[in-house]
């Protein structure tokens, strides 16, 4: 059946829907959700609950053009409701495939994102990222990480937004109401206590309820409460003795019961286990079912590549010629086993609804060309105010463009920059800058083409510029000797499904930097890294750069921050450790060999607790390379005129002000500590001060990040006393300080 007939006979059946209250906007939703659920046979319930990979389907053209998709669902136009076409989004719209016709604005990692420390921007960049989606006919984006990083070699942190609940909290939920204002549903993950990739399937979180509640669970609390997503995505790994996707503290004592969550929980691909288990804790929906054991939400017989029988394929067939293919002939016998009622599906599939209409995502979707141009103008200011500048010494940076000669040296800063890898990988516009061997991209290193040899070109045409491969070191040291200035680029890929084994740079890397400082007074090293790594060179080199993984238009930012056309103004959403050795766990976990070719799981202490991060490293008195929150500009902030109130909302207001000749930007961050509790960030406020002037600034305290969770009344409280309030350029920063006294309080964690 030609895209042209389906998408006719699609129109057709919603065109002759009657009109009521499920097709109207403006209806409660609730009485929406409850009109369709009543037309539901068993059949469309079924179907609901489980979504399909097209790809390992038995005949993956019953997708029609979502056979690309991460995951599908059919339509049910006799109902209104579209099919469910769910891509991966954390950096862009996700590629399975080396084919141009799926190619999409690269956006920067979300941890580069995190940096900016700017909600706004994180919500035009979810609003972009969905827009992306819808265009390509998606409205599912597995998309809004809010796992903490708890450990700074974890392989997918690049997908995440720091250690800190506030912050990855706050910036999480204000990016999925961008991702939603397109009309589909955006994924908060992975819910929960995920941070590791090493054994993430075996691995049993052992933390206390209460140390939970008080990080990772508070930044999904959090990001649930601004954002209003439309599903949640349990994870791989157990939790108190559980699978995720099967938990009931989890998903129903937790997420349902507690925080009153409306929406759907789908599984992550390959994480359900059980049926029964699972639909019991509150699991809504398998996802991704080929990718599981064996399917435990059953679903249609015909969509199963393992057990598709010969009628079904008829059916398929009979349902082509008949044209009616996304119409009730579609739907086979029901396959879930032990015994689910109608009511248990209905149960079930009322959340996924809910899910759909509160976000207009039941509609169908008109594809369209990616708005490029809009895509790289929001990537480009993700890049600019995430880059981090962590040394500057005797203000090197920014480079003169007077200069006469830069030489540029490795990362491929000739071709583009890297890209994290595994299930968020984006084919950016242009293909890979750096071609690799297959079809199949997702387990490949992907290079953006963006050149940010060509961009420094561009800015400073009158300087001569030359490139240098790493892998020749005479030739770059012998560059280097003639240089008046070296930029050189160190480039570390990470991916989803293992983590780093270090913090350390390749041994070539680190022989790089060393011979190329010694070879000349003033380098600056740009990393572009997932995150932190040591830097035995760093009192060898004038200025270190974090770009992190910043997508299309990285190369541009990267060299407007060198030459100064950009005030850098990005801070750490994370610490960078001065060893593996002052880390919570020196060791990754060490997981078990299968057992008669099943996993077998082992404890995971977190024994940090609640002190993930910064806390940790407070606690244990250790210091830091670089502290959380950490960021240097080209201009010079101090603060002034602090004056602390404690009324019902305590807040710090204090005077920032740019003692330099240049505009730029400040976070300005809020701790308090006290009552038994060390520093814990409770506000911060990212503001602009043009040159030699002044703002004021008022910044709330979140009570909730110092209230200590009751597992005795599932209840926050804020323990009466003295809290000192000190508002600081990052963690460690001394700034300015002073003392409030707090009444006891306690806080409906419900709303986050």
């Amino acid at each position: 059946m030609s895209a042209r007939l389906k998408a006719g006979l699609l129109a057709t059946a919603l065109c002759t829907l009657p009109i009521s209250t499920f097709a109207d906007a403006a209806s409660p939703l609730d009485a929406r959700v409850d009109e369709a659920l009543a037309k539901l046979g068993r059949p469309q319930l079924e179907a609901l609950i489980v979504t399909h990979i097209p790809e390992l389907m038995q005949d993956p053209s019953v997708a029609g053009e979502a056979q690309h998709s991460a995951a599908w669902s059919p339509a049910m136009p006799e109902h209104g409701i579209a099919a469910i076409t769910e891509t991966d989004g954390t950096i862009g719209v996700g590629a399975r495939t080396q084919d141009a016709r799926y190619e999409s604005t690269a956006y920067p990692a979300a941890l580069a994102s995190a940096a900016s420390w700017n909600p706004t921007l994180l919500e035009a960049l979810g609003h972009s990222v969905g827009r992306d989606a819808r265009d390509r006919g998606f409205n599912v984006l597995l998309s809004g990480g809010a796992n903490l990083t708890r450990d700074p070699r974890g392989g997918r942190n690049f997908e995440y937004l720091g250690e800190d609940p506030l912050l990855a909290g706050r910036l999480a939920g204000y990016y999925t109401r961008g991702v939603q204002s397109n009309h589909i549903v955006a994924t908060i993950k992975h819910f929960a206590l995920n941070p590791y990739e090493t054994g993430r399937t075996q691995y049993d979180v052992s933390i206390p309820r209460d140390a939970a509640m008080e990080s990772d669970l508070l930044a999904f609390n959090i990001a649930l409460h601004l954002g209003k997503p439309g599903a949640v995505m349990c994870a791989y790994n157990m939790v108190w003795g559980s699978h995720s996707c099967e938990s009931k503290p989890l998903l129903h004592d937790i997420l349902r019961k507690q925080w009153h969550y409306p929406g759907y929980v789908m599984s992550d691909w390959g994480a359900v286990h059980s049926t029964k288990a699972s639909i019991e804790a509150g699991l809504n929906q398998e996802s991704g079912a080929e990718f599981d054991t064996a399917i435990g939400f059953g679903g249609t017989a015909m969509l199963q590549a393992s057990s598709a029988s010969a009628a079904a394929l008829k059916r398929i067939a009979d349902a082509k010629t008949k044209g009616t293919l996304f119409a009730r002939a579609f739907y086979a016998p029901a396959q879930l086993k032990q015994g689910v009622s109608d009511e248990t599906l209905r149960t079930m599939v009322r959340p996924i609804l809910y899910g759909l209409l509160a976000n207009g995502a039941e509609q169908p979707i008109q594809t369209k060309p990616v708005d490029r141009d809009a895509g790289y103008k929001t990537a480009l200011e993700a890049a600019q105010q995430g880059i981090v500048l962590l040394k500057n010494d005797k203000a090197a940076l920014p480079l003169s463009k007077s200069l006469k000669t830069i030489a540029v040296i490795g990362g491929h800063a000739d071709k583009g920059v890297i890209s994290g890898g595994g299930s968020p990988t984006v084919l950016p516009f242009g293909g890979n800058a750096i071609p690799q061997k297959g079809s199949e991209i997702m387990s490949q290193q992907v290079w953006v083409p963006s050149s940010p040899l060509a961009y420094l070109k561009r800015l400073a045409p009158k300087a001569d510029i030359s490139f240098t491969d790493e892998a020749d070191l005479k030739q770059a040291e012998a560059s280097a000797r003639k240089a008046d200035a070296v930029v050189l680029f160190i480039a570390q890929w990470s991916t989803e499904g293992r983590d780093r084994a270090s913090l350390s740079l390749t041994e070539a890397q680190n022989r790089l930097i060393a011979t190329v400082a010694q070879a000349n007074p003033n380098v600056t090293v740009v990393l572009e890294t997932e995150g932190p790594v040591a830097m035995p060179w760093l009192d060898k080199v004038k200025a270190v750069v974090q770009a992190w993984y910043p997508g299309v238009a990285g190369g541009e930012a990267i060299a407007q921050i060198l030459l100064g056309d950009v005030n850098p103004s990005g801070h750490l959403p994370l610490s960078f450790p001065l060893s593996v050795n002052d880390l919570p766990r020196p060791k990754l976990p060490v997981a078990p060999p299968l057992t008669e070719g099943r996993p077998e799981s082992f404890k995971l202490i977190f024994n940090e607790g609640a002190d993930v991060g910064y806390r940790w490293f407070a606690r244990s008195n250790k210091e830091v390379l670089f502290p959380f929150g950490y960021g240097l500009s080209y201009s010079r902030f101090t603060y002034d005129n602090l004056v602390v109130k404690a009324d019902d909302q305590p807040s710090a207001q204090v005077t920032v002000q740019n003692d330099s000749g240049r505009d730029g930007s400040d976070v300005v961050q809020l701790y308090a500590e006290g009552q038994g509790t060390g520093p814990r960030l409770v506000g911060w406020q990212r503001v602009d001060v043009p040159a030699h002037q002044k703002r004021d600034v008022s910044i709330p305290v979140d009570l909730q990040t110092i209230a200590r969770f009751s597992q005795h009344d599932n209840r926050w409280h804020v323990t009466p006393g003295n809290y000192q309030l000190r508002v600081a350029p990052s963690a460690t920063d001394k700034g300015l300080t002073g003392t409030i006294l707090l009444k006891g309080t306690t806080i409906d964690g419900s709303k986050g």
